[in-house]
């Protein structure tokens, strides 16, 4: 029984299912809404269930919210798909509002459980055990991240689908573009182009990241490398196209070449939207010709903090409709220890070299005496984990800048949900940042790993006391 409990699967199996039931019974414990815009997004995932073989408009008066005037229907909507088929599943049973709600819901419990065991498999290539332990238990009981499965929303299916490309990235380092590594790239990208724009960073970064490592890291000649690239590269983006393709396409028919539909719900807010609810009535910082430090520093009289600090708050976790959060203290606790490791990161600096020297040695007979004669050549490589890294800090940045770009221009909200996409490098560069400090400061070996372990299992339990000691009480 002992060595059952301290095997590596049974680990892997064991968080997995925490965060299954955590996200489960916290899910089923809020009524409606049970998030931000809950409600909006559920009436498209319930015209999906009562109009089967049927895919709502944008501005199909069913669905149409009175006060903004648009829908979540101008959006992708896999993810309201899977919840309309659980839908289906529990109407076999009853038809109660409640029931049903909870049904939708279970899609995001299981896009967020996926990209659980995803994030379990991604940590065993990165790390040795303790460290992939600890990253492991970063992302997946990180407060904002469980959030995220209980209730019905495209985070959830954009986390998984980030979850299916990192894994992608990582099972390169391993064993290289095989066709199952390609496959399965080019299935995260469908899902990512069908879950949240915010998460696109992904698509862009995965194909800069399968060129460069094609065409530099290979050990194929320059000919077969970009034949390479070119066979492989039309295989996963036919793949991508024929699993997300169809959803631009009824775009582009349905809005009049719009395939992303953000104009076309602009212009469909603008005509139906409440006055004050306009978008040309919307007074954004850019409009007000605020400075980006000030409205970084700006705090809004109903929130606790400036707005920088209520992106990174409500990222470690606020919960409901932006109104349920945790203790102060525990919260930035929380940011104090990602901080540190992260701070560790710039003792990684050599690392993040795409190219690494060598030096390669050669020896000939020469003459009769044979004499040894060496010839010493000094090259440069391109180094595939220096790419890897370089990668992992874009798909960071990305979502950041462009989330920090939009609020400025478009829509001034302070939700950390928009940045969640970062959420799996961060965890590898906090992890690796902290690896890097206490090399430096802690020689033993054995009280690293202790610090892996207690560190890990210290934030599982926050996340997992969130639902006891902030859901539960709030909702009863």
């Amino acid at each position: 029984m002992k060595k059952f409990l301290r095997s590596e699967k049974t680990i892997e199996w064991l968080v997995v299912a925490l965060v299954f039931a955590v996200v489960l019974a916290w899910s089923l414990t809020t009524g409606r809404p049970g998030g931000p815009d809950e409600s909006m997004r559920y009436d498209v995932a319930k015209y999906l269930y009562e109009h089967p073989g049927t895919l709502p408009r944008g501005e199909e008066p069913e669905i149409l919210n009175k006060t903004w005037g648009i829908s979540y229907a101008f959006y992708p909507i896999l993810s309201y798909m899977v919840s309309a088929v659980f839908m289906t599943i529990a109407g076999l049973f009853s038809t109660a509002e409640p029931v049903l709600l909870h049904a939708a819901r279970m899609a995001d419990v299981l896009f967020i459980t996926g990209a659980a065991w995803l994030v379990v498999q991604t940590g065993k290539r990165l790390f040795d055990r303790e460290k992939a332990l600890l990253f492991s238990c970063l992302v997946v009981f990180l407060p904002g991240f469980l959030f995220l499965g209980t209730y019905v929303n495209t985070d959830s299916l954009a986390l998984l689908a980030a979850a299916m490309i990192l894994y992608a990235w990582v099972r390169y380092l391993d064993e290289g573009w095989t066709w199952k590594n390609c496959i399965l790239l080019a299935a995260g990208m469908a899902v990512c182009f069908l879950s949240y724009y915010n998460a696109y960073g992904w698509i862009l970064w995965s194909f800069f990241f399968f060129c460069f490592t094609v065409l530099f890291c290979g050990e194929k000649r320059a000919g077969e490398r970009w034949k390479f690239l070119f066979s492989r590269g039309a295989v996963i983006a036919g793949i991508t196209f024929v699993l997300a393709g169809w959803w631009f396409i009824r775009n582009y028919f349905l809005y009049d070449g719009d395939i992303l539909g953000r104009n076309a719900s602009t212009l469909c807010a603008e005509k139906y939207a409440k006055p004050g609810y306009k978008p040309s009535e919307h007074l954004t910082p850019a409009l007000q010709g605020w400075k980006v430090k000030d409205f970084l520093l700006y705090q809004n009289p109903g929130w606790r903090h400036n707005w920088l600090m209520t992106v990174l708050v409500s990222f470690v976790g606020v919960f409901g409709t932006f109104d349920v959060y945790m203790n102060e203290t525990v919260s930035k606790g929380y940011l104090l220890f990602l901080l540190v490791g992260c701070a560790g990161t710039i003792l990684m600096y050599r690392e993040f070299y795409w190219k690494k020297r060598t030096v390669t040695v050669e020896r000939s007979l020469a003459g009769s005496t044979r004499v040894k004669v060496k010839t010493v050549r000094t090259q440069k490589e391109w180094s595939k984990k220096g790419l890897f890294n370089l990668a992992m800090a874009a798909a960071l940045i990305t979502p950041v800048v462009l989330f920090v770009s939009y609020a400025y221009n478009n829509d001034n909200q302070a939700q950390g949900r928009y940045i969640i996409s970062a959420v799996y490098p961060l965890m590898y560069f906090v992890v690796c940042g902290y690896a890097k400090l206490l090399e430096r400061l802690v020689k033993k070996e054995a009280l690293r790993q202790w610090f892996y372990r207690g560190a890990a299992v210290l934030w599982s339990l926050g996340g997992i006391l969130t639902y006891f000691l902030v859901i539960l009480p709030h909702y009863r």
